[in-house]
């Protein structure tokens, strides 16, 4: 549907993105690709689009040789527990929960904005 548009930024973006999506496709045999830096692009520039957010702390492993990069999210709330407090100690001493988690985003809203995006 989208080399269809006929324009520059279509082709680019699936151009761009077909390794991607091969890969995607030969693992999880679904016909679509995951876009999450354009989601969150999109979310940061019309905030409407998240229909399902929470506040949490948020790290990004940085010591681990296995997980480097890796965004960690207390998602259960509970790193201000005991045991704990060990690994979320320097965030907590920071102040309230420091990241706004989206969850779920209006996926037609999206759509429409990446289509107009790529026309």
């Amino acid at each position: 549907a989208v080399r269809a548009f006929g324009t520059a930024r279509a082709a680019f973006a699936l151009d761009a993105n077909r390794r991607a999506l091969e890969a995607s496709q030969a693992q999880s045999s679904e016909p679509g690709l995951n876009l999450p830096d354009p989601i969150a692009m999109a979310v940061a520039l019309d905030p409407t689009l998240c229909t399902r957010q929470s506040a949490h702390y948020v790290e990004i492993e940085t010591a681990s040789e296995l997980t480097r990069g890796t965004t960690v999210i207390d998602a259960l709330n509970v790193a201000d527990r005991p045991e704990n407090a060990p690994a979320w100690s320097d965030v907590i001493a920071a102040g309230p929960p420091n990241v706004r988690v989206c969850w779920a985003i209006d996926i037609p809203r999206w759509k429409a904005a990446l289509y107009e995006a790529l026309r």
